[in-house]
């Protein structure tokens, strides 16, 4: 696993291997900073504990609370401070975190490349950029200009975002408006079928409500750039001679 550099900040959850076991402590591995952590017996957890192997074991992996880091780097850790919606949520950005290791070295593969080439001139700059390397995945896909600027290859963002199309499933973004078409032409259904067909042309989703109203909607995997075409795409409706378009952003 690429490390984060220097030592984490004070509430931070960490990921943590238990080390090491004594009457009073315990002694875990923060496995994305490589650096050993202490939990004291009374941040094992809640109540009173009279056997501390009772709650943790030797080569169980933990997550942790981060209490205090002193001048030397030492850092104090909890274990009875971690909610299960927090736990669970650590766990589950370790596991994709692991996931972009896997994706990192296909990249590295693509391009004749090494694993520890791979991190130099990938991982650690999205590491330090980003501090994640699914998180570049996802920026390779949705802003690769961020990649540039930490000055990550073209070749290797366009292998990136290759990777990441394939492997991760985006979210969708829904956009939503009511529109409303009125029209006194003599032929005024037709005038109002073109414009829909338009608006379908434009992967509007359009539903009919009450003439003259519709409702229409449009998905993207980007909300920025979702929100800003379906603006547009509205916008362009609008601009029609032949009747009185208007919407209204729900």
């Amino acid at each position: 696993m690429v490390k984060k550099k220097g030592v984490p900040e004070v509430g931070e959850l960490v990921i943590c291997r238990i080390s090491k076991i004594n009457p009073h402590s315990a002694f875990a591995l923060m496995e994305e900073y490589d650096i050993e952590g202490m939990v004291h017996i009374s941040e094992i957890t809640s109540g009173w504990v009279r056997d501390i192997r009772q709650f943790v074991k030797t080569g169980e992996t933990k997550v942790a609370r981060v209490l205090s880091v002193d001048d030397r780097g030492r850092v104090s850790l909890s274990l009875k401070r971690v909610g299960d919606l927090d736990k669970n949520r650590k766990m589950k950005s370790y596991r994709m975190e692991h996931r972009a290791e896997k994706m990192l070295e296909l990249a590295a593969q693509m391009l004749n490349k090494k694993p520890e080439e791979a991190y130099k001139e990938v991982g650690s700059k999205l590491m330090e950029g980003i501090g994640s390397l699914y998180e570049g995945f996802l920026a390779a896909m949705q802003k690769p200009d961020s990649l540039l600027k930490m000055g990550i290859p073209e070749k290797w963002i366009a292998v990136l975002k290759e990777i990441a199309e394939k492997n991760i499933e985006q979210k969708e973004f829904e956009f939503k408006a009511k529109l409303a078409i009125k029209t006194f032409k003599p032929a005024g259904i037709y005038v109002i079928k073109s414009i829909l067909s338009e608006a379908e042309k434009m992967h509007l989703k359009v539903h009919y409500i009450a003439a003259p109203s519709y409702f229409v909607k449009y998905s993207s995997k980007n909300a920025k750039k979702g929100e800003k075409e379906f603006q547009e795409k509205l916008n362009k409706l609008a601009e029609n001679k032949e009747a009185d378009v208007s919407f209204v952003i729900a």
